[in-house]
């Protein structure tokens, strides 16, 4: 079987994510739940379980690495919705389970690495030959550029943790070279301005997510939305055709704008629906035996904020795609007519 780019993109990717999840469960899992508010008062505040916000974004990106090395193909898209499921619930009763240690970090780190290895071989040996499937491709793009940097602005309620920075960092780059491989495997050729893209945003991924670390905690939003903003951007322009030309240009600037406008919002309003209106982060706090978070705070999920908002803005851009190759062939007789006259 010939390996290629996509092949060891996915494979590094999906085990660099499940080891970083089987340490996040044995080492940075117990520390959120000895701190002393825990013990004394039984409730847990804003971005408590910031290890398991951690954690859950390591599975979406494994996900993501099935889907890629599928090409987005059918197999693969339901192979990656059942090891994503699969996944989450061995989390939970892991967590439950209360697995802590040196130990245990080595074991569930070699199983679940195995575990991701094995999806990817399995799925791409049974996609071999096959053409890349665009819209599951964009759409894994798209949520992976949304989930980036919520990763990297991940914090905790002391921000005094050691592992966190690194971590956060670590993941965010992950994601961010998911990113760029789902998109180029989307893109319908490659271009010198999909490789002059690629740098860009690789290089932008590398500022934003630096940044956003170094910033004082509750300060990172600003370039939390516009790295966002960059890599969704780097999306839309390497999935589709180089336009030719200033008019063609012209009419791609909807689509290149759409995640500046919708990207901030999406993120706030899905936070605020998640926490507030339908509390899904409380009922996995719940799932995995942990204690609630207090009624005065919030309880997140970034890897569902990410998740849903990096699949709408995804959506759109493959409904504004479809809507300018519906015109351009609409427009194409016309301009023949128009020649023909002359």
């Amino acid at each position: 079987m010939r390996v290629g780019w996509r092949d060891v993109v996915a494979v590094g990717c999906a085990v660099g994510a499940a080891v970083f999840w089987g340490i996040d469960l044995a080492f940075w899992q117990p520390l959120t739940e000895r701190s002393g508010e825990l013990v004394l008062f039984s409730y847990a505040e804003n971005n408590t379980y910031w290890a398991r916000d951690l954690r859950f974004c390591a599975v979406v990106a494994i996900v993501l690495a099935v889907l890629l090395a599928g090409r987005g193909g059918r197999l693969a898209r339901w192979a990656a919705l059942a090891v994503g499921a699969a996944w989450i619930g061995a989390d939970l009763l892991l967590n439950r389970s209360d697995v802590r240690g040196d130990v245990a970090a080595v074991v569930l780190s070699v199983a679940a690495a195995a575990a991701a290895l094995a999806a990817i071989l399995v799925v791409r040996r049974r996609t071999r030959g096959d053409e890349p499937d665009h819209r599951p491709l964009v759409l894994g793009a798209a949520v992976s550029a949304a989930l980036a940097p919520l990763v990297a602005g991940i914090e905790s309620p002391t921000d005094t943790e050691a592992a966190l920075t690194p971590a956060a960092v670590t993941l965010g780059a992950l994601l961010t070279v998911l990113t760029l491989g789902l998109a180029l495997a989307a893109a319908p050729d490659l271009e010198t301005m999909h490789r002059v893209t690629t740098g860009v945003v690789a290089v932008a991924a590398a500022g934003g997510l630096t940044l956003a670390r170094v910033l004082e905690p509750g300060s990172q939003l600003g370039s939390m939305m516009l790295l966002g903003t960059v890599q969704l951007t780097g999306v839309a322009l390497l999935t589709g055709a180089v336009p030719r030309g200033a008019l063609a240009w012209l009419k791609q600037l909807p689509k290149l704008l759409v995640p500046l406008v919708l990207y901030p919002a999406l993120v706030l309003f899905i936070v605020l629906i998640t926490a507030y209106l339908v509390p899904v982060p409380s009922w996995f706090t719940a799932l995995g035996g942990n204690v609630p978070v207090n009624a005065a705070d919030s309880d997140t999920l970034y890897a569902l904020t990410g998740v849903v908002t990096g699949l709408l803005i995804g959506w759109l851009f493959l409904i504004m795609e479809r809507a300018l190759v519906v015109r351009q062939a609409v427009d194409a007789p016309r301009t023949v007519a128009a020649v023909a006259h002359s």
